[in-house]
């Protein structure tokens, strides 16, 4: 594969990041909806943010979006902008920024760019300076130790900020090389926090991992000592999303094992839905919404109310530096 350079620069980074720049989306795989349960009752007493919403999700439109998030219960929303559309979604960073100028209380803007074009670090700090709070979500056809990867990495671990990552493996797969590359990261940038999702960061919760050709979803008992459940012990800015099929497939598949997963890491814990209906009901995706869906779950798993309130609400709060 070609490598194209993001670009020379002969200031250092952080001379970079003072400088004047010129001012200036995905559809997940549908997992089986198998197991789709009526609207869990709300707990007002526990906030929610939802770490992974997309407008523009199946056509959803920009008060669809609101809609959601209200219908749910939901207080704010991590909105992560796809700029290249490779995952079946285009949505565009200035879109997202838009959405937030129009419901500054309910959205929380992430920016993404091409990170094969040289200007993507510009184009980032621009996104920062008009309000983003992150990158996300990452999502393109690239091994995970592209150098550029890493560039953009490296300017979220200056900017102090969150990046979302959508890891999978396999042919036409995301940032491939999650079980090889992500621990390199982890030990060279400590405050960047990295936010792991999607299929083969899900099918890392256990020790066997089938080939991604075979499947991204595996099924069938957890076999302990995964890497993902080892790296959220030991590095502190590593956080899981739980959000789509991925992360319900995962949290489902073996409830033994879930209980003590949800226990030791209920502080790296992010909720989110990655939910593409308009209404909170699955009016237009089969009658399931994944937040209500992953709402109850959880509330059926997480008895003690503040390691339920971790993962629904404050370590989003964590990961964006306001907690």
């Amino acid at each position: 594969m070609t490598r194209h350079p993001i670009g020379k620069t002969t200031a250092t980074r952080r001379q970079f990041l003072r400088s004047t720049v010129a001012a200036v989306t995905t559809a997940s795989v549908v997992a089986p909806l198998a197991d789709a349960d009526e609207n869990p009752k709300q707990d007002d007493a526990i906030p929610i943010i939802d770490c992974h919403l997309h407008i523009n999700h199946m056509g959803r439109s920009v008060k669809d979006t609101i809609t959601h998030i209200r219908a749910t219960g939901t207080k704010r929303a991590f909105i992560l902008p796809l700029e290249t559309g490779e995952g079946g979604v285009l949505l565009k960073s200035q879109t997202v920024l838009d959405a937030y100028r129009e419901y500054p209380d309910e959205i929380i803007p992430f920016c993404q760019s091409n990170v094969r074009k040289p200007d993507v670090l510009e184009r980032i700090m621009t996104y920062h300076r008009l309000g983003c709070r992150g990158v996300g979500e990452q999502k393109e056809h690239l091994p995970l130790n592209d150098p550029r990867i890493d560039k953009l990495i490296a300017l979220c671990d200056e900017l102090d900020w969150p990046i979302t990552i959508h890891f999978q493996d396999g042919k036409g797969g995301y940032n491939q090389g999650i079980a090889e590359h992500l621990e390199k990261y982890l030990k060279k940038y400590q405050k960047v926090r990295i936010i792991g999702h999607a299929q083969s960061w899900w099918a890392h919760i256990s020790a066997e991992v089938p080939p991604p050709e075979k499947t991204l979803y595996p099924t069938g008992p957890v076999k302990p000592g995964g890497l993902i459940d080892r790296l959220l012990a030991d590095y502190p800015n590593l956080y899981a999303d739980l959000s789509a099929g991925s992360g319900y497939n995962a949290l489902t598949r073996d409830k033994d094992f879930t209980a003590g997963f949800l226990e030791r890491h209920h502080r790296k814990l992010l909720f989110g839905s990655d939910c593409p209906c308009r209404d909170g009901k699955g009016a237009n995706f089969r009658g399931v919404c994944y937040s209500m869906r992953l709402q109850k779950f959880l509330r059926s798993m997480v008895d003690d109310p503040t390691k339920l309130a971790n993962i629904f609400y404050h370590n989003a709060m964590r990961v964006l530096g306001e907690a």
